[in-house]
């Protein structure tokens, strides 16, 4: 008899951050000549949510962050001295921050790291010494100032507008992560030469991400106009840049809380702190930079994850600590039962219903024909014209000594290095089109070396997985508009379908890098089949598996094609799980084809003995000769 439901519990922590923003909503009642300078507080706190969005979530650094917040602010001001109402000054602001940091973002398409961080810079230096000063762009209001529009006159109302764009500024950050936007983003700052195999496009996603970060400066940009009522190309000039970076990495790159928590404790508290006592002067104010610098110091040695990771443990040991810790597992929890898989028919079902255009559907006996492909990597030839064909339902193996050219020859069919020749799927060549549009074709693939992201959960790289059936434009979604949310309650059901299927279901919530090394394998293989291809390229799926788990991942192909109706093409090492699962077989020796047919033909061809199974001497046959495949 299943036990009912137990009732849920209210989430502590979720009740802490219900007090904090009422605490918050009330501090200009309780201290209402701090008003005003909280406010700024809050002005401040929105520019570093948002430079924590482009840092925390894509990996990428911007030292000129002030800037785009300066652009937002005389965006706005010289719109409001036109009379223009609020909320057209402020969509102006967020719209040219949005525009003015996707264009400074353009170099990270080509350079990385210190690099794009110093391009920035100097985009932040130019506009405080040049833009900002320009009577085309301030439009002169930055001298004369604007009035607060009604209602927000006074001090308390502007305090509620400005902790109202924080409030947006946070709740964008949340939804970023939510949708296939924050996904990109996610699979570009931990794994960027990976991430077109996921249907991400590396460049795409950079761009996305300064311009949702930009966006969201603008907006504090605007905020900043209606509090203070007037900008100078001073108020946002380097150091405001530095102070951003600051608050960031001292409350943990990518953490909410953690911006939050800094952004109180170098900002909030001088403003609210006695500043005398009696004759003593104890102005916070004026010390606040080298408290500052003091606090990133001791940040960066004692607590990498800064004052979020600080908080996060501490509520871990009051509350108890959340779903997603180190996973304990017997020892046969790496084991893999095929009969998972003819057991799952519905979610095989439910699996096989993929969103594919109707021009990727058309029908070809060869799955995938490659033809001469040919990889040169200076003065070492790679592959050597290579002929492969598979067809539809098959699971064709490819075997070779290390180095012989078999994970490279992957690469250039999945468009991860430059190839010549041609490779055909479906009987469209696709040997030309980025890397990124295999899985919207119908290829997915696993890596030699592991190609999930550690630091996510395993849903999370399901969902990455299914990155090009999320249809909706990465905007929309950010807003929650359209069909997003119902998009995203189907990538999560294909993400449920697919660990159902490798009896890994219970696992979601838990983080791939806590998982034993044969469940990751598992994990990987399952956020292939999720994508939804029709041919799945696995190189060395057994590696690092007894050879009882080897067997059975065997039996799982095997199932997998006859539940799934999947074409596979398999690199391995394992020549009895090669030789009994596979229809037909190709060897490669130093990037060139040496033999290809039957399995049991090919293991026994004395040139596949000698260069893969290293044993010599072997007496020449007559399947030594590489024939030509005839149909079947």
């Amino acid at each position: 008899m299943p036990r009912p439901d137990r009732p849920r519990r209210a989430d502590p922590r979720r009740l802490l951050g219900l007090v904090a923003v009422a605490a918050a909503a009330l501090l200009p009642v309780a201290i209402p000549a701090k008003a005003f300078a909280i406010a700024v507080v809050l002005v401040k706190t929105t520019g570093a949510m948002s430079l924590s969005t482009l840092v925390g979530q894509a990996g990428q650094m911007s030292l000129g962050q002030g800037a785009f917040v300066g652009v937002g602010a005389f965006v706005a001001l010289n719109l409001a001295s036109r009379h223009a109402p609020l909320p057209v000054a402020v969509l102006g602001a967020v719209a040219a921050g949005a525009l003015v940091a996707a264009v400074t973002g353009l170099p990270s398409l080509r350079i990385r790291g210190l690099q794009v961080a110093v391009t920035t810079l100097a985009f932040g230096v130019m506009a405080e010494k040049f833009l900002f000063g320009q009577q085309w762009f301030s439009g002169g209001a930055g001298g004369i100032g604007v009035d607060r529009p009604v209602p927000f006159e006074s001090d308390r109302a502007v305090y509620y507008l400005a902790f109202g764009a924080l409030a947006l500024a946070y709740w964008v950050d949340v939804r970023v992560r939510g949708t296939k936007a924050g996904r990109a983003f996610v699979a570009v700052r931990d794994g960027e030469p990976r991430a077109p195999s996921f249907g991400v496009e590396p460049g795409q996603a950079k761009l996305l991400a300064y311009t949702v970060s930009g966006a969201v400066a603008g907006l504090a940009g605007a905020m900043f106009t209606y509090v203070v009522g007037r900008a100078t190309p001073s108020s946002f000039n380097i150091y405001l840049s530095l102070n951003l970076v600051v608050i960031v990495i001292v409350g943990g790159v990518g953490s909410r809380i953690g911006v939050l928590a800094s952004s109180t404790f170098l900002l909030a508290l001088p403003e609210l702190l006695p500043k005398t006592i009696g004759s003593l002067n104890l102005d916070p104010g004026r010390r606040a930079p080298l408290i500052a610098a003091w606090m990133l110091v001791v940040i960066l040695r004692a607590l990498p994850g800064g004052l979020g990771q600080l908080l996060e443990r501490i509520g871990n040991r009051l509350f108890g600590a959340r779903s997603g810790a180190a996973v304990e597992m017997g020892a046969d929890a790496s084991a893999v039962r095929p009969e998972q898989v003819a057991t799952r028919a519905k979610e095989a079902r439910f699996l096989r219903r993929v969103p594919r255009p109707l021009s990727l559907r058309m029908p070809s006996p060869a799955h995938l024909d490659a033809s001469g492909v040919s990889v040169r990597f200076g003065g070492v030839q790679a592959l050597d014209a290579v002929d492969l064909e598979v067809r539809r339902g098959e699971i064709v193996g490819l075997i070779g000594a290390n180095g012989a050219g078999k994970t490279t020859f992957f690469n250039a069919v999945g468009g991860f290095v430059p190839a010549a020749g041609s490779v055909r799927f479906k009987g469209r060549e696709v040997l030309a089109s980025a890397g990124s549009s295999r899985p919207r074709f119908g290829v997915a693939r696993t890596w030699q070396q592991m190609g999930l992201l550690t630091a996510e959960t395993v849903e999370q790289n399901l969902l990455l997985a299914q990155h090009w059936i999320a249809s909706y434009p990465a905007g929309v979604g950010i807003l929650g508009f359209g069909g997003t949310p119902g998009t995203e309650r189907q990538l999560r059901r294909r993400a449920r379908a697919a660990l159902a299927i490798f009896g890994l279901e219970d696992l979601a919530g838990h983080r791939v890098g806590d998982l034993p090394y044969g469940v990751m394998r598992r994990c990987e293989i399952a956020a292939a089949v999720a994508a939804g291809p029709d041919l799945l390229m696995l190189d060395e799926a057994s590696a690092g598996l007894a050879p009882e788990e080897a067997r059975a991942l065997g039996d799982q192909f095997m199932a997998l094609r006859a539940e799934l109706g999947l074409t596979l093409l398999v690199i391995e090492h394992h020549v009895p799980l090669i030789a009994r699962v596979t229809d037909y077989l190709y060897c490669l020796e130093s990037g060139r084809l040496i033999a290809h047919g039957p399995p049991a033909r090919v293991t026994s061809d004395p040139k596949v003995v000698e260069s893969f199974m290293g044993r010599s001497g072997v007496a020449p046959t007559a399947s030594a000769v590489v024939t030509p495949r005839v149909a079947r």
